[in-house]
């Protein structure tokens, strides 16, 4: 069963015109939902997911799409802010909510290994404030 099957998600309007910006979306949806295929699908093998709070460094696309299945918390709706993206970089940002209440503030800055709408991401540096 698909984890988002009843969870409400709202895109910012426009991103869809911008193939890197759909490309994001895709893969932050992928993580929420645990897809690890399409995780391996945009995610190079040696990538670099850092998440600052924590000091943790995961390394490689295995040991990425391992961690997926550690979150056991319910989705309610997921708000993304904004997508911006230029050259190799791209970030975006928004809100998780939890059906506990909580919720999860994330902003993700990713490098890809070029430019080109084929480049895949080599790092991942993650920014979470969960209340």
């Amino acid at each position: 069963m698909n984890p988002l099957t009843n969870v409400t998600m709202t895109i910012p309007k426009g991103c869809d015109n911008a193939p890197r910006k759909k490309i994001v979306i895709d893969l932050i949806v992928a993580f929420l939902a645990g897809d690890g295929g399409t995780i391996r699908t945009n995610v190079s093998e040696s990538a670099v997911w850092i998440n600052i709070a924590t000091s943790e460094e995961l390394r490689g696309v295995d040991q990425i799409v391992d961690r997926l299945d550690e979150n056991e918390q319910q989705l309610t709706d997921v708000e993304v802010s904004s997508v911006i993206t230029h050259g190799k970089f791209a970030s975006i940002d928004g809100v998780v909510h939890y059906e506990d209440d909580s919720a999860l503030y994330f902003c993700e800055v990713l490098t890809f290994t070029s430019a080109s709408n084929k480049g895949m991401v080599k790092e991942i540096k993650s920014y979470h404030l969960l209340k």
